[in-house]
């Protein structure tokens, strides 16, 4: 692909209406022809037809011309961009340190000194050590003036801060390896313990002591292993560890920089404790996540709200407050649910669709999956195939509720034919029996009646220990519970998520 056009495709619309702007500031031009083909890229205009709209005759050494001003505005575009983005100091720090180096450049010394005063001192409320190590290189260089502190002193701090910095790049280096392998566990499926794995990993590197100093190393180390657990279904025995390492790390106490991880994990902690079917747990979890999320004049607070809002919702459910999940997500104000990412206001739809389903107000339920309004493959892009999944089976089991049998025979046929390949994997090998099970229903509406029947769905769903088993699985299997049973199916789902199964 053509570099500018893979720069480009990465911009959003807003983005690029941006660019329009920015483009155009110096309004120096009337006609833009570096606007002109920008435009033209934008509609994956072909290099040689290019030549023709801009030229009266192909020039290809005007058009690369053009085509260098147009990287160099792309890149000053998004350079200034993601520094407007930069949630962090380290941009205000190093617009600091490039304005000292100007002045002392310029033979402004006590003004420029007091630039690098300013920047040092930010660096170390931010902990922005690389960015420190850059100020005292640039402060011994410039020792030379009436201005500027004592040389040793300088020295001094310098010394005591490239320990840290040389500390954070072996604990980085070696993160990447930890990533590295923890990949492969995930690839290859390999069946080991993950939290010994990990604890024999930090060992190896001789960072278990440091890496408690390093709150976002130690997230992405729990980010990774939570992905690995997840992967086999395996929320049980995540949930101690994520809080064993949290306890621990709060004896090391968060900093503002570290902030942002201290309320990752807290998520982290209240999302198993939810998988595992602790929703009072989890609940108090999330006030603590939702305090968090108000300190430092609440600078988190959008960034993870809808997070909150869905995993309050989805424990209030299981908590027989099923009302209250449609009213939290209902109640989402229309401007405020524009600012969440894409894959935020799907998962909130798809989210709702299952409370109103929960609340037998079927065609309500329907309706919100309709507004999806993709095609399965884009969403696979956007939100994985585990997800396009779950969604086909909800959209199955509306059209059987509304008694739309033979739409939901034709759905279940492209279900078969769309997920055959994973259902080769032993993980999900039962949404296809549950799939099957389905389609017997349908066909034959009296099998719910029949007693091997229903041991057959017990035997068939429920593969696991009950204090392990997904609550997905479960409220799959709870469905199915409730055709047998003959009752409503959120009561009988309550029933099945906030009791063990009875041993077989």
């Amino acid at each position: 692909m053509d570099k500018i056009q893979e720069i480009i495709n990465t911009l959003s619309e807003d983005d690029k209406r941006e660019f329009r702007i920015f483009i155009n500031r110096q309004k120096s031009k009337k006609q833009r022809k570096d606007l002109d083909l920008f435009e033209l890229i934008c509609k994956e205009t072909d290099a040689k037809s290019i030549q023709t709209i801009l030229y009266k005759t192909p020039n290809k050494v005007a058009y690369h011309t053009l085509r260098k001003r147009l990287l160099k505005h792309l890149t000053d575009f998004i350079v200034l961009k993601q520094i407007d983005g930069d949630t962090t100091a380290s941009s205000s720090i190093s617009g600091l340190i490039t304005m000292a180096s100007y002045l002392f450049k310029n033979q402004s010394h006590q003004l420029a000194w007091r630039f690098l005063d300013k920047a040092e001192q930010s660096a170390i409320d931010n902990e922005q050590h690389e960015l420190l190590n850059n100020i005292y290189h640039l402060q011994i260089d410039s020792f030379d003036n009436e201005f500027a502190p004592d040389i040793n002193n300088i020295y001094e701090k310098w010394k005591a801060n490239k320990q840290i910095v040389d500390e954070n790049e072996r604990v980085n280096i070696a993160y990447n390896f930890i990533k590295k392998e923890l990949n492969e566990v995930i690839h290859k499926g390999k069946d080991i313990n993950v939290n010994e794995l990990v604890q024999d990993l930090l060992a190896k590197y001789n960072i278990t002591d440091t890496v408690f100093k390093r709150p976002e190393i130690l997230y992405k180390v729990l980010d990774l292993t939570r992905k690995v657990k997840f992967s086999k279904k395996d929320f049980y025995s995540f949930e101690p560890y994520v809080i064993g390492l949290y306890k621990e790390l709060s004896k090391h106490g968060f900093s503002k920089k570290n902030h942002y991880y201290k309320i990752n994990i807290l998520y982290m902690i209240s999302h198993s404790l939810y998988r595992n079917r602790k929703f009072n747990d989890s609940i108090s979890y999330l006030d603590k996540m939702l305090k968090e999320m108000d300190e430092y004049n609440k600078s988190y607070f959008k960034q993870f709200y809808p997070k909150y809002i869905m995993l309050l919702a989805a424990n209030n459910s299981f908590s027989n407050k099923n009302k209250e999940s449609i009213s939290l997500l209902e109640n989402i104000k229309p401007a405020l649910l524009a600012k969440f990412s894409l894959e935020e206001q799907l998962n909130i739809k798809m989210n709702l669709s299952i409370y109103l389903g929960y609340s037998e107000e079927f065609k309500k339920s329907n309706f919100i999956l309709q507004t999806l309004n993709h095609t399965d493959n884009w969403l696979i892009t956007k939100m994985g195939i585990e997800w396009v999944l779950k969604k086909n089976m909800i959209e199955i089991l509306m059209q059987y509720e509304l008694e739309n049998h033979e739409i939901a025979l034709n759905k279940i046929r492209s279900f078969e034919r769309n997920f055959s390949d994973l259902f080769k994997h032993p993980i999900y090998s039962r949404a296809n029996q549950f799939m099957q099970t389905i389609k017997k229903i349908i066909n034959n509406p009296n099998i719910v009646k029949d007693k091997d029947f229903a041991d057959s769905v017990i035997s068939t769903m429920v593969t696991m220990p009950s204090e392990q088993e997904d609550l997905q699985a479960m409220t799959f299997y709870s469905w199915l519970k409730s055709k047998i049973q003959n009752k409503p199916f959120y009561a009988v789902l309550l029933d099945v998520v906030n009791t063990p199964y009875p041993e077989n």
